[in-house]
């Protein structure tokens, strides 16, 4: 079972992010998030977005405000914006009066550090758990049960490290839920092994953006065209890769991230997204593997 962001609207969560529950305990002090009032949670939705009647219906209480933002946020796609407001610097002013023995610096990145592995102890039994980077104010909710995983032993010992961090990149945007970038990280991909075999040659390129011409030279430079000699289930395969490269090339030109095709975009699918994910890691690996073999 997929998960989302719905996690997040357990009532334990909540509390700790209203500032009822506590974050972290230590001998001298239980530490708690900043409290958070009804007015405060109700200027806090509108601040991120949400309607100004937000918190006109007084007969609710903080935790079921608070939820009623999750499911503003999670419904506009807003999480990242969620935790950027809700673990603001300027929110933690007073917390100092918490511990006056450590620094206020110390204590705010405790807080927070801690409240995230809290968060994670709990979604731990959801069979689940968030990534995030407060550098970017990235948050990602990864699936346990279903995290993408693409591994790739020849990657792993290229000596470029940019086809390196495409490789990493991909399996980013598959679990940011952001596809249609993997299409085109899954291309670039490509395009980068294909120019890194041509330059082993020596030669010139002169196809940079044309994925099809790319190939095509790639193959000339290392002898891979069909022939009768090979296998027959060999020379389907080498066609089989050709169709991947086709096929990754028209999905990116008509649907990726880099055009505005109004109608004719189509919502891409995470299944989706994987296929055409560890379609171009695996013929990477094998491009890869001829340009070492060749090259060796």
């Amino acid at each position: 079972m997929i998960k989302n962001w719905n996690v997040l609207k357990d009532r334990e969560i909540i509390k700790m992010m209203i500032g009822d529950s506590i974050i972290k305990k230590d001998i001298f002090q239980d530490y708690k998030f900043p409290y958070m009032s009804a007015a405060d949670i109700c200027d806090f939705g509108r601040k991120i977005g949400m309607d100004n009647n937000f918190g006109k219906d007084k007969n609710i209480s903080r935790a079921v405000f608070m939820e009623l933002v999750l499911d503003h946020v999670i419904k506009e796609n807003k999480v990242n914006l969620f935790f950027e407001e809700l673990l603001n610097l300027k929110r933690f002013r007073n917390i100092r009066e918490v511990d006056y023995y450590r620094s206020s610096n110390e204590l705010y990145w405790d807080s927070i550090n801690s409240f995230m592995c809290k968060i994670n102890e709990i979604l731990f039994f959801d069979k689940c758990h968030i990534e995030y980077n407060f550098e970017t104010w990235i948050f990602s909710l990864i699936d346990d049960e279903d995290e993408v995983k693409i591994e790739s032993e020849i990657i792993n010992r290229i000596d470029k490290p940019y086809i390196k961090r495409l490789e990493e990149e991909i399996t980013k945007t598959i679990k940011n839920s952001d596809y249609e970038s993997c299409i085109t990280k899954s291309r670039t991909l490509l395009e980068e092994i294909m120019i890194y075999g041509i330059e082993k040659k020596n030669e010139t390129i002169k196809a940079k953006g044309n994925i099809n011409k790319l190939y095509s030279k790639f193959k000339t430079l290392y002898n891979m065209h069909q022939n009768e000699n090979l296998d027959k289930r060999i020379n389907n395969l080498l066609s089989g890769f050709e169709k991947i490269i086709t096929s990754i090339s028209n999905m990116r030109d008509e649907n990726s991230d880099s055009h505005g095709v109004g109608d004719k975009r189509i919502n891409i699918e995470k299944h989706h997204a994987k296929l055409f994910a560890n379609s171009s890691i695996t013929m990477a690996d094998f491009l890869l593997s001829v340009i070492v073999q060749n090259n060796e």
